[in-house]
């Protein structure tokens, strides 16, 4: 993600119509998503490029570039709190910087996703069950015993503190699910290979409002007509299919001259 951040989403290829849509209306769409991913993974504090800071909430790349700057005339962050040193970062930005993460930090909540302001809550919680905040963040036991209603004050809410709770059982962990193991059948390298009626593994490329394409492990990428994404009538592909999807196809047609194939879902 790191380096996606630097190509223009737009660049990506994001869908087959994205030029007949207002093109600020789609770029300030796509900004929005890149930040959503960026913020929920969270960034190291004292390895990010501005390219990815700038993605940051509270930030963008005016201040971004000051973070590099102060990071490359200071050394390396030890704490949250110390980038308010950074020129023209107020408290408003700060409160805002939750993506931001410090490894090894000396406070564990600086290598985690609560808001710097939800600290005191944090600290109260850890205090009233005679621990540490490391110990609340590492003994699940700990936390169950933690009566969230407790908590709650006129500036943090239940849903508040549910997501600060989620938050500290998994700090910094990587938010994908665990990938399923795939392989292209080892008998398919290239169009030639293929033949009508095999059935083979795919991956889904590519979702049009004609069907999607599939990709067999040959050079071409084909095509599952929406006539033959299910036994059933499908008015839209993406109720079938979705993106990077595992899934069963059996050959169609194979047009050699033309690198075309012509893949079917049905009954597979």
């Amino acid at each position: 993600m790191a380096e996606l951040v630097k190509i223009d989403p737009k660049s990506i290829g994001v869908g087959q119509y994205q030029h007949d849509v207002e093109q600020n209306l789609l770029k300030n769409s796509l900004d929005s998503v890149v930040e959503s991913c960026v913020n929920a993974v969270g960034v190291n504090l004292n390895t990010a490029s501005k390219h990815l800071l700038a993605y940051v909430a509270g930030l963008g790349p005016s201040l971004a570039a000051n973070v590099v700057k102060y990071r490359q005339e200071n050394g390396e962050f030890t704490s949250r709190n110390q980038i308010k040193k950074v020129a023209r970062l107020g408290d408003k930005a700060f409160e805002q910087c939750a993506g931001l993460r410090i490894h090894d930090a000396k406070n564990p909540l600086d290598n985690s996703a609560v808001h710097p302001e939800s600290y005191p809550v944090v600290e109260q919680m850890a205090k009233d069950l005679k621990c540490s905040v490391k110990d609340l963040m590492t003994q699940p036991a700990l936390r169950q015993q933690i009566k969230l209603q407790n908590y709650v004050t006129p500036t943090t809410g239940l849903l508040t503190l549910q997501d600060i709770m989620k938050e500290l059982e998994k700090p910094s962990r990587d938010p994908r699910e665990q990938l399923t193991a795939f392989e292209f059948d080892p008998n398919v390298k290239k169009v030639e290979d293929l033949y009508e009626g095999m059935i083979l593994p795919g991956i889904v490329t590519n979702i049009t409002a004609f069907g999607c394409f599939v990709d067999v492990g040959v050079k071409q990428d084909g095509l599952v007509h929406i006539s033959q994404l299910a036994n059933q009538y499908v008015s839209d592909p993406n109720q079938v299919v979705k993106l990077q999807q595992h899934v069963k196809v059996r050959v169609m047609e194979v047009d050699i001259a033309r690198k075309r194939v012509a893949l079917s879902m049905k009954g597979v």
